[in-house]
């Protein structure tokens, strides 16, 4: 059995102390360069996994929120096709709501339900009411003339465009995005109610709601009627989309188109095609049924449309 050694005593105690120098100077001695050897190089440390500098995008700077007021504009200013635009903001960050009526003079609904919400105002974000956007087809209570052309066939125009409902729809068109509409709200009437249609057609959407190309394509019309149908009281005014209600070997109504070199070549040229030309909006075209059905009543249900648009949207 070893023996313990007794760091105690003096003896003992320097022995200790000499071996510990010892060990320690061999380890310096083993550590340090022989006389005349060459050291290695420093290595500059790495760069390739160095992080480089990050360049993010400048934000585009927020859109200012017009301020709170009204006013009234002409569209198409100085020619036979003038009608008014008004415009009411709230002076608060939120939507932006065109509202068309009268792009075809036999819908009075439409109009005289426009001409009521250009008095509205919003409590949240603007809304631009075009209430008679075919003046002149408007006070002949027809539909439109050959000279005059069909607005809700004829988007997106042009300016210079030879029908002067082209040159109202480039016009409407130039408003949405000068504004940056969310939403355009078109007011028409069909004849005959879409539940009662013996056959699919234009003279068949009676009580339809039908949303465009843009954000919201596939769930604003589904969602307007729906909230729109809470108001209704009813049944027979009770809104659908044009998915629902399928007749059997139907097809469903399209919009309309117009041959390529015309109009919208080749693309939807009524108000549902809107969207394809004014980023961030949704168009909702509303057909009011009139048959059997008065003026007053198709107006008052334009008018529970437009307020479950603005309503769902945080406006009134």
């Amino acid at each position: 059995m070893s023996e313990l050694i007794d760091v105690t005593s003096n003896h003992s105690r320097r022995g200790f102390l000499r071996m510990a120098a010892g060990g320690l100077g061999a380890a310096l001695v083993a550590c340090t360069p022989a006389r005349g050897a060459t050291l290695p190089e420093p290595v500059a440390p790495s760069t390739s996994n160095r992080s480089q500098p990050l360049y993010l995008p400048t934000p585009e700077p927020a859109k200012p929120v017009p301020q709170a007021g009204r006013f009234e504009r002409p569209v198409m200013a100085g020619t036979p096709w003038e009608t008014p635009l008004t415009v009411t903001h709230s002076g608060r960050q939120g939507p932006t709501v065109l509202v068309l009526g009268g792009v075809h003079g036999n819908e009075p609904g439409g109009w005289l339900a426009a001409e009521q919400v250009a008095t509205w105002e919003p409590s949240f974000g603007s809304l631009l009411v075009i209430p008679r956007a075919n003046r002149i087809a408007d006070r002949m209570l027809e539909r439109t003339t050959s000279e005059l052309g069909d607005l809700n066939r004829l988007y997106p125009g042009a300016p210079d465009a030879d029908l002067p409902m082209a040159r109202m729809a480039n016009a409407i068109i130039e408003i949405a995005r000068e504004f940056g509409a969310s939403y355009l709200l078109d007011m028409h009437e069909s004849w005959i109610f879409y539940a009662e249609r013996p056959v699919n057609g234009t003279a068949y959407l009676g009580q339809t709601i039908a949303s465009g190309e843009g954000p919201e394509s596939s769930t604003l019309a589904r969602e307007l009627a729906d909230r729109a149908n809470e108001s209704v009281g009813v049944r027979r005014d009770l809104f659908w989309t044009r998915d629902q209600l399928q007749l059997p070997g139907a097809v469903q109504t399209p919009a309309p188109v117009n041959p390529p070199g015309r109009g919208g070549n080749g693309i939807s040229t009524s108000s549902l095609g809107v969207g394809r030309y004014v980023p961030g909006l949704t168009p909702i075209l509303v057909e009011m049924g009139q048959q059997d059905q008065s003026v007053e009543r198709r107006s008052e249900l334009h008018l529970i449309v437009a307020r479950a648009l603005m309503n769902s949207r945080g406006m009134l």
